[in-house]
């Protein structure tokens, strides 16, 4: 069921209902907030709101639950923070709570970056993937050199659609990823000859609306822990240690941070300024801000010392110096 044909029930769905309209008028895409809206309405039915918003129910909407992740918990308390502002311009009492209790990881993502030989080495043991009727043969190749030599995160690649994928003007149209920040991609025309390989292959007949990578099965579309495990399988074939991605072994989004490297490593080789690089880098990955990217690499340079050693000296203000130790760290998978 669409969030457009589902109704609010809740003692302030009234209130709900104008909150993200109002919102979306305003040009805000407000999709995740809309969800949490309905999951809010839901909530709202167990508590007395007739005085306004009680601190039991915000409470308990923003408690941090046993299969939450601390990015999870930050969204649901900065929907309450938006609404709750609404709520009070309109003279209903609430509280709107803070990140004091917001929950902070015990462990920390440390990224694998793929030397170039590695890299292919693991694209070799994909093309040498015997054929299959579930077209493994095909699928891996193209999706392992898509991520990474475009830093695609996988659900955006798994989301993409045949009409995202223009192999005439070489560019993949990236649509409501995570941020909201639509980007459109040039590849180069080596990726592009993959693309076209594959897509002779898989998609004789299609129709613009078709998952680029479709999936002969089911939904007709590939879940990221069934390609988690292929990739470890493959990389555990190339002789690297695997140890779990916490352990800093190697993970199918480490692919997403060597793109990160490997692209800053030969954008500053060619002479480009280490602040266009940054600007570039960080538009073409689709990162909220330019800090999130400084992060993103700075995370990269505190596991990999070694590698960065070089480009920190010559390039310093890419690696700013952020204090994250109060800072809530986002999982992995949300850069």
């Amino acid at each position: 069921m669409s969030a457009n044909s589902r109704k609010y029930i809740g003692p302030l769905g009234g209130h709900l209902e104008k909150f993200i309209k109002e919102k979306q008028n305003l040009g805000c895409k407000y999709v995740e907030e809309e969800r949490l809206s309905f999951e809010f309405d839901k909530l709202s039915n167990s508590y007395d709101c007739s005085d306004g918003v009680p601190a039991d129910l915000i409470n308990e909407f923003t408690r941090f639950k046993p299969n939450w992740k601390p990015a999870t918990q930050k969204r649901h308390i900065s929907f309450v923070q938006n609404f709750g502002r609404y709520l009070l311009n309109h003279d209903v009492q609430v509280v709107l709570p803070g990140y004091s209790d917001l929950r902070k990881p015990t462990e920390i993502f440390s990224p694998y970056i793929f030397s170039h030989s590695e890299i292919e080495a693991l694209f070799r043991l994909a093309d040498s993937i015997s054929p299959n009727t579930r077209n493994s043969h095909i699928f891996y190749p193209v999706l392992f050199r898509l991520l990474y030599c475009t830093g695609l995160r996988i659900s955006e690649a798994l989301s993409l659609r045949m009409r995202d994928v223009d192999l005439k003007s070489n560019t993949i149209h990236v649509v409501n990823p995570k941020n909201h920040k639509d980007r459109v991609l040039p590849i180069s025309e080596s990726l592009a000859q993959y693309c076209r390989w594959y897509s002779e292959k898989i998609h004789k007949v299609y129709c613009d609306d078709d998952y680029f990578f479709m999936s002969n099965r089911g939904t007709g579309k590939y879940y990221r822990n069934n390609i988690q495990v292929y990739f470890s399988t493959i990389v555990g074939k190339t002789g690297l240690p695997m140890h779990g991605y916490k352990g800093g072994s190697p993970h199918l989004h480490c692919l997403r941070h060597t793109f990160c490297i490997h692209s800053l490593e030969r954008m500053l080789d060619e002479g480009i300024p280490s602040g266009v690089a940054l600007q570039l880098l960080s538009a073409y990955m689709g990162h909220s801000s330019l800090s999130a990217t400084a992060r993103y690499l700075q995370l990269t340079a505190e596991a990999h010392p070694a590698l960065i050693k070089k480009m920190e000296e010559a390039y310093a203000d890419i690696f700013p110096s952020i204090q994250l130790k109060d800072e809530v760290r986002m999982p992995y998978e949300e850069d």
